[in-house]
């Protein structure tokens, strides 16, 4: 094969790379700008899922700085009960006795959609109100303080033993593998 024949099948599959490359960024949602910002929320549109996963406004959001047990799901062999169901009430409580909740949005969403906030109820951050109760494990140790430095070290400071093993060590030895 000739030198030039070689240059450009060189350059055919640097392009084929790089425009694989831009479609799978694009399709990543890497290039939409980050949903950063505060909003107030009627605290009883927010929808509880679990311990550390809400809907509002059609939107999974998902709490930093913390990691609740997991309930049943159809990926795990198993289930972190009663604590999850124990940190899903707490929240759901939570939110009930709140006279306004707030969401700060921490930018781009997790690797699973939701967008990564803090829920504050009362100016609270449900975080710190998870760790302070045992009911969450911290997470900022693992993943940083997701651009909120005061309430990670609130989270931080106020966070106490569990009595359950740690999330993210249960899904690691529970996940069902996919059929």
């Amino acid at each position: 094969m000739t030198r030039p024949r070689r240059l450009a099948r060189a350059l055919a599959l640097l392009a084929l790379l790089v425009g694989w490359l831009l479609l799978a960024a694009a399709r990543g949602r890497y290039f939409d700008p980050p949903r950063v910002g505060r909003e107030e929320v009627d605290p009883r549109a927010i929808v509880v899922l679990d311990g550390d996963t809400v809907v509002h406004g059609g939107r999974l959001l998902r709490f930093l700085a913390v990691d609740t047990p997991e309930c049943a799901a159809p990926w795990f062999d198993g289930d972190q009960e009663p604590w999850a169901g124990r940190a899903r009430s707490f929240v759901e409580d939570a939110l009930r006795g709140a006279h306004r909740a707030t969401i700060l949005r921490g930018g781009h969403p997790d690797v699973h959609g939701r967008d990564l906030v803090h829920v504050l109820v009362d100016d609270v951050p449900l975080a710190v109100l998870l760790v302070e109760a045992g009911l969450a494990c911290e997470t900022v140790s693992l993943y940083g303080d997701g651009g909120f430095p005061e309430i990670a070290a609130l989270v931080v400071a106020r966070a106490r033993p569990v009595a359950f093993e740690r999330p993210w060590t249960w899904r690691r030895l529970h996940r069902r593998p996919p059929e």
